[in-house]
């Protein structure tokens, strides 16, 4: 065979193979499609089983609960409060009949879309926890149902005071469940006053001849900014708005001595200052174009309306935005506002009274005997609801001596006691509730004989003033501190 005979058929034998690979594998690709179908349409169909299970199971049930959000803090100090819900899929329409809340509290409920909100109507308690269920919920077009619940905790409350030492005064924060004095939020000299406002701590402290200085402090960085009062006056009460950055404040004219004495520029006069403005301090016009002479005064939850008792004794409503001012009632003495700003209470020379701040109708206020007593009736807070905390007097069989108390009072034709001081040697001075109406800060005296003056020119305190802390539904001394001036 010659070499180029030879040749040939090698390569013959090498189209060959080349072809037989090719064949095998084009037979390998064919069957690794054919496998990839037949997993592809198996996957396909069982993705498809699983849809129409998952389908079918979610027809027969109701919506589940995806997340929830809620402010622990703000719903134990403004009502109106949110816990917004929200579900799986769209909703139907949530009636409140079908929240239950526990603690019990009324509650509105709107849907849109898969957010269901459940608007707490009063202030819920601090540090207490909640369980909002809500039953037979329906998605949107279908007839299943479920519950849904939520549990969350409120923040655990604090009160704001004034402690004065002897050299410098403090304002501190205390929680209300714990030991100790609190932390200290502000420290000056002289503070006559103070009151919190939108993060914000104003003060008013002691100036030259009896008058005053107004300052607002950035209790986290303490910067100290002074607001313009008018020349010469003192700060006699300042009134913190619930919302918002208007503050009430009550002036007077300092007294002066020698000749110059005469009519004062300012007598109880009511004034505002915008704390987001520019910081002056100005009169309030009343309904004759003149100063308002007032000797308390109250915010409702709108932050831009008070209610003030006048010193010609005239109940009446201010619009700070508007300047409308309206008459509600005449009442002598006045205690405060109910925490849901509907009532007032006060005194006249018959006993106490409660004033309908809408309509100004009056009704009485006479206290349920205590323990069977008969006791005689003095200031007097009210609850959003009916209960109602009051001091009393009663007096012992002679009728010369009467032992002071605390009480709450629904009503019903008995009341309870809340607290007295130890060995009845003590005596009570201004009440405070907190906004929810869970506790009663009360400023006590331990003993009236010890009793000495700070001696301070301006809203002067027994050294030995306390504050009493107490829990209105049990009757429970939660704290007990050295200080006055509660703000919650």
């Amino acid at each position: 065979m010659s070499p180029t005979s030879s040749e040939a058929s090698g390569g013959s034998a090498s189209r060959a193979s080349a072809r037989l690979a090719a064949h095998s594998r084009q037979l390998r690709a064919e069957r690794e499609q054919r496998r990839f179908r037949r997993l592809f349409w198996m996957l396909s169909a069982s993705l498809a089983v699983t849809a129409a299970v998952l389908l079918g199971v979610s027809s027969l049930q109701g919506p589940r609960l995806s997340s929830a959000t809620v402010d622990t803090a703000r719903v134990t100090e403004q009502p109106g409060q949110q816990l917004r819900l929200f579900a799986s899929q769209p909703l139907a329409d949530v009636d409140a009949a079908q929240v239950v809340v526990t603690p019990e509290t009324p509650v509105s409920t709107t849907v849109d879309g898969s957010l269901l909100v459940v608007q707490f109507e009063q202030r819920l308690r601090t540090d207490t926890e909640y369980i909002v269920e809500v039953r037979d919920v329906a998605a949107q077009g279908r007839s299943a149902t479920s519950t849904i619940e939520h549990r969350f905790t409120t923040a655990a409350g604090a009160v704001l005071y004034l402690d004065r030492g002897d050299t410098v005064d403090e304002v501190l924060r205390a929680p209300l469940q714990g030991t100790g004095r609190g932390e200290v939020v502000h420290a000056a000299e002289g503070i006559q006053h103070m009151a919190p406002v939108e993060g914000v701590l104003v003060v008013a402290r002691d100036a030259p001849g009896g008058t005053s200085v107004l300052e607002s402090v950035q209790p986290s960085s303490g910067v100290v900014q002074n607001l313009r009062l008018p020349e010469g006056v003192r700060v006699d009460a300042l009134i913190a708005p619930p919302v918002g950055t208007l503050l009430g404040v009550i002036l007077s004219s300092a007294p002066v001595d020698g000749e110059q004495q005469g009519v004062p520029e300012y007598a109880s006069t009511l004034a505002v200052v915008d704390l987001a403005g520019d910081g002056t301090v100005a009169a309030v016009p009343g309904l004759d174009g003149g100063q308002l002479a007032v000797d308390q005064g109250w915010f409702l939850p709108d932050g831009s309306t008070l209610i003030v008792h006048g010193r010609d004794q005239t109940v009446q409503r201010v619009e700070l935005l508007t300047g409308l001012v309206l008459p509600i009632d005449q009442v002598p003495t006045a205690y405060g506002i109910s925490n849901d700003a509907t009532r007032l209470t006060g005194a006249d020379a018959f006993g106490g009274i409660i004033v309908d701040l809408d309509s100004g109708e009056q009704s009485r206020l006479d206290p349920s005997p205590l323990d069977g007593e008969f006791a005689f009736g003095g200031e007097a807070l009210l609850t959003a609801g009916e209960l109602r905390v009051q001091k009393i007097a009663i007096p012992d069989e002679s009728g010369g001596v009467f032992r002071s108390a605390l009480i709450a009072d629904d009503g019903s034709g008995a009341s309870r006691l809340l607290y007295r001081t130890p060995d009845d040697r003590g005596s009570l001075g201004a009440l405070s509730l907190s906004p929810n109406d869970q506790y009663v800060a009360i400023e006590v005296t331990p003993s009236v004989e010890d009793a000495q003056s700070d001696g301070r020119v301006v809203n002067s305190r027994p050294t030995s003033i306390t504050l009493v802390i107490v829990d209105v539904a049990s009757g429970t001394v939660v704290r007990t501190l050295e200080g006055f001036s509660p703000r919650w």
